[in-house]
């Protein structure tokens, strides 16, 4: 049996990041995680997957963010689980009062999904994302927004 439950930044985080290294993704920081987010665990209580919901005040609008799993679960339980915490987030979503629900993922794996087993429909193929550091540059060269290859291009610039 799976439990879906909701995630705390900072009991969470260190998995999370745990997960991001082993992907080769960056670490996004603590404070622009989401509050709202969920987590399943296998019936030994170990982690499998999670992902975060932003809730836009004064709209209805969400975004489904850093969707992840632990990439050594077998794949089957991973199947398992991303069902239940995607079904789980866009059930949050409805709880929170959102009418629309928005994601941005580069994986070709959650391309699929979203569609085949969770009614999403793509919005664009060649959508560029964009991001700026507000603070003195405490955030570094911030690896955990860029790409592979837009990290590779600015390394030939």
């Amino acid at each position: 049996n799976m439990l879906v439950r909701p995630w705390s930044r900072d009991l969470d985080y260190k998995v999370l990041v745990k997960w991001w290294d082993q992907h080769d993704f960056g670490k996004v920081p603590k404070e622009c995680l989401p509050p709202l987010g969920l987590v399943v665990e296998d019936a030994l209580g170990t982690s499998i997957c999670a992902g975060g919901l932003y809730v836009c005040d004064g709209t209805k609008f969400g975004f489904m963010e850093w969707v992840v799993g632990d990439p050594k679960a077998s794949p089957k339980l991973l199947h398992k689980c991303l069902k239940l915490l995607i079904d789980g987030l866009i059930k949050l979503a409805r709880k929170e009062g959102c009418l629309l629900l928005y994601t941005v993922t580069e994986n070709p794996g959650l391309h699929k999904r979203y569609v085949k087993y969770h009614g999403l429909s793509q919005g664009e193929k060649n959508a560029r994302t964009f991001v700026k550091d507000l603070t003195d540059g405490s955030y570094g060269p911030l690896l955990w927004a860029k790409s592979q290859e837009v990290l590779d291009e600015e390394q030939d610039n």
